[in-house]
């Protein structure tokens, strides 16, 4: 009586901790880590898709996480469309991270745009296919703020950027979210999954990953110097952590369905703001911080040879306030 008391048990509480699993595409990268050790803590089952096993240097990271054993891996290219449906195949959920995000601007920008746009397509096709219940896209505020001409002081997740204004990368994500706005749209509204958008600022934090990743790579330039001088740029920033937490959130919380939701801190700091933060914290260590300002004309003239210089120029001098348009309850306590 006793074993049979046992099993009961035991099969009750599997059931209470089998919340269903959750595929994590790009879960070697810097959010796509965090997103899939909050999932594991939470109790989800884990599936994470990578596009080399055999590459170690992007999975010793990944085998240091708690949990680990418990993952699963599945191999996907953002290219490759069809490497997504056994990927999918037996999962609930979906949250899709990977997403190319360069260290230095491609000479093509289509580099940056074709598999944004390719992937979020193969992978939300996928989703319907196998009968996903959430998708959770990882875009970013790149996709509703504007430049030049078209730029504006405050912006809500109501905003769309113009992409006749904004560089290689700001037109990758917009892109990508039109085309995952633009596939939901098309479904059936009683057939199809729910879609939810997080939209992160700049994201720092602590990192799991070894491998270079663009804004630890902006802080690295500016701690050693190798920044030779700092832009006239305001930047929307958020933790990591927090970032993994609005993508869990958005999947538990049952208004999140065809919504965006901007992550990121209501006011901005100047690219001088952190190098004056990295300066109090750690120059006393000899790090050599970027702290040279230069003007807008030098920049404008750099920006002639140099690519990654010229695509900041057009958000130049122009100070950004996000206002999130809603904020359901149920988000308080992990935002």
């Amino acid at each position: 009586m006793f074993i049979i008391i046992k099993k009961i048990l035991m099969e009750e509480n599997k059931s209470v901790s089998a919340k269903g699993r959750v595929l994590v595409t790009g879960i070697t990268g810097f959010i796509g880590m965090h997103v899939g050790k909050l999932l594991l803590e939470k109790g989800y089952t884990v599936r994470g898709t990578v596009r080399d096993k055999k590459n170690e240097k992007k999975m010793a990271p990944l085998k240091s996480l708690p949990h680990f054993e418990s993952l699963e891996l599945a191999e996907a290219d953002l290219l490759k469309p069809e490497s997504w449906d056994e990927a999918v195949k037996g999962c609930d959920y979906v949250m899709h991270v990977a997403s190319p995000f360069p260290i230095r601007a491609p000479r093509d920008e289509q580099e940056l745009i074709r598999p944004a746009v390719q992937g979020t397509t193969s992978v939300l096709k996928a989703c319907f296919k196998h009968h996903v219940k959430h998708v959770v896209v990882t875009s970013s505020i790149a996709s509703v703020m504007s430049g030049g001409a078209s730029y504006k002081p405050e912006y809500t997740e109501a905003d769309w950027a113009d992409t006749n204004t904004i560089p290689a990368y700001n037109k990758s994500k917009t892109f990508a979210e039109r085309a995952a706005w633009n596939y939901y749209h098309s479904l059936d509204p009683k057939e199809r999954f729910k879609l939810t958008t997080i939209l992160p600022g700049l994201v720092f934090g602590p990192a799991f990953v070894t491998t270079d990743f663009s804004s630890g790579d902006l802080i690295r330039q500016l701690m050693t110097g190798e920044l030779p001088a700092l832009p006239r740029m305001h930047c929307g920033m958020v933790d990591v952590r927090d970032v993994a937490a609005a993508h869990v959130a958005a999947l538990d919380c049952p208004t999140s369905d065809g919504q965006r939701y901007m992550c990121c801190a209501d006011d901005h700091l100047w690219m001088t703001d952190i190098s004056d933060l990295l300066v109090k914290e750690f120059g006393k260590y000899g790090y050599r911080i970027s702290t040279r300002r230069l003007g807008y004309c030098c920049f404008k003239i750099i920006g002639l040879c140099e690519r990654q210089v010229a695509t900041i120029m057009p958000f130049w001098e122009r100070r950004r306030y996000s206002r999130l348009k809603r904020r359901p309850k149920s988000w308080e306590s992990t935002s």
